[in-house]
């Protein structure tokens, strides 16, 4: 077996560079047949205890399936598109604005002031009281932001309204289908952890 490696050895030494690269493929091809033989499920001996269910669809998934296969073509438009169509659709509807403006029909409304635009805005009324034009237009930012904070409020639902959303959620119909999420908690002896659970779960 020492001659033969030796000779294995001086014969790999007399190879090219191209000759070594084909030998040293051609060992690595025969490593991983010899690997995925020994590795084949014919030497198996629990492959024949496992059993693989046929996958089977849920009416829901059905439903969808016969949704999407009925549903006409969509034509998505290009990002450029999006873009022109946009802009478009607000200049259509400024105009509109613009003309009942100019009919009388609503007031033209004010101009946006801030603390970094207001003295191109106004102008001389800035140069001659810039404190009383600065107290306006902190006045207007307050209110922006009161408008603002206004309608998150109104758009938040009140007890009632969060009681009834939950209810409804704990009283649908999981007959067809439902959606859960799963969480693996992998040390439930931290507090914080308890806590999610106990809110969460």
């Amino acid at each position: 077996s020492s001659k033969n490696a030796t000779t294995t050895t001086n014969d790999q030494e007399n190879m090219t560079p191209i000759q070594k690269f084909q030998h040293q493929q051609e060992q690595h091809n025969q490593l991983l047949q010899k690997c995925y033989n020994t590795a084949s499920l014919t030497h198996s001996k629990s492959h024949a205890l496992v059993q693989h269910p046929i996958p089977i669809i849920t009416p829901a998934q059905k439903a969808a399936q016969e949704a999407l296969k009925n549903k006409p073509p969509t034509l998505h438009l290009t990002k450029a598109e999006q873009k022109r169509h946009r802009k478009l659709r607000r200049a259509e509807r400024q105009r509109e604005q613009q003309d009942l403006q100019a009919a009388g029909l609503i007031p033209p409304p004010e101009p946006r002031l801030t603390l970094s635009n207001y003295m191109k805005v106004l102008g001389d009324q800035a140069v001659l009281d810039p404190s009383k034009m600065e107290a306006r237009v902190m006045e207007q930012v307050q209110a922006r932001k009161l408008k603002h904070e206004q309608l998150n409020a109104d758009r938040k639902l009140n007890k009632e309204a969060k009681a009834a959303k939950h209810a409804r959620k704990l009283h649908e119909d999981t007959s067809q289908s439902v959606c859960v999420a799963l969480f693996w908690v992998r040390d439930m002896g931290h507090p914080y952890h308890r806590a999610k659970v106990d809110l969460n779960a």
